[in-house]
């Protein structure tokens, strides 16, 4: 058996400039206001690790992810073009080649979704899944007070946002036809009623706790025996899906994967 290898080595000779560094960004925030993008951007980095470090959920590192989805061949992924991803994921790309990543290794049949927005996520699955069909849900352009109400200040802006362009990214595309657009209200809907048996779910709609809570329990009912449930914006700055996730994950095995926001679950059929 080879030597385990030490996966996070540092080297004392970057302590120093590393402290250095600290000071010279606090310095530079404050002298050029053109610095202070950089400035929240490198706290949000440091309370994003600060919560990696203090949670106790158990991580699955990305190199063993195809391990744990029992994948031992696992095709490439395919992305969509990136100007797509940059539109439609509010140019984040990252978590779509996560996304891709999990979703080739199961080349799930049937798939649901939570939070379509523009429609980065559902194209992307149905890419690395060609034999799978999509069922991707998220509120109507014309929502009624009482859905918006249940949603958090963020939720409403994203909400705002995909007004008249929700699935824009798979329209027209030759992918549309098995991705199938579920216009209703989370906190309402029965999953079970147009798709039973899935293979993958994707939860990434709204981030109350009630909301995150209503999604997961429409997935777990719908999940197949050896389905695989991922969710999206498991971080600090989200309380309501932290919150629900921890409490979640002393009844089921849930893991953090590492380096992102995502959660994975795989029912044991």
């Amino acid at each position: 058996m080879p030597p385990k290898v030490r996966e996070y080595n540092v080297d004392p000779r970057h302590i120093v400039p590393m402290l250095w560094d600290f000071v010279e960004v606090a310095a530079l925030g404050i002298t050029r206001r053109s610095n202070h993008k950089y400035i929240i951007q490198t706290g949000r980095d440091i309370r994003q690790r600060a919560f990696d470090m203090r949670d106790p959920m158990p991580v699955v590192e990305i190199a063993a992810l195809n391990r744990y989805l029992d994948c031992t061949n696992p095709p490439p992924f395919v992305l969509p073009p990136v100007e797509v991803i940059l539109e439609a994921g509010l140019g984040y790309v990252g978590p779509y080649v996560l996304l891709a990543t999990i979703v080739s290794a199961l080349q799930p049949r049937k798939i649901l979704e939570t939070g379509t927005f523009r429609g980065a996520g559902a194209l992307t699955m149905a890419l690395n899944a060609p034999e799978s069909e999509i069922y991707t849900v998220d509120l109507p352009d014309d929502e009624d007070e009482d859905a918006l109400a249940q949603l958090t200040r963020g939720d409403k802006t994203w909400v705002r946002l995909a007004r008249g362009c929700k699935g824009a990214a798979f329209v027209g595309h030759p992918a549309e036809s098995r991705i199938h657009q579920i216009y209703a209200d989370s906190l309402k809907m029965d999953a079970a009623e147009f798709i039973q048996g899935a293979d993958f779910c994707f939860i990434d709609g709204g981030h109350t706790f009630e909301c995150i809570k209503a999604d997961t329990e429409n997935a777990l009912k719908v999940l197949s025996p050896n389905g695989v449930i991922v969710w999206d914006d498991y971080t600090w700055f989200v309380e309501g899906v932290s919150r629900y996730l921890r409490e979640l994950s002393k009844t089921l095995p849930l893991k953090r994967i590492a380096g992102s926001q995502f959660v994975i679950y795989r029912r044991e059929g």
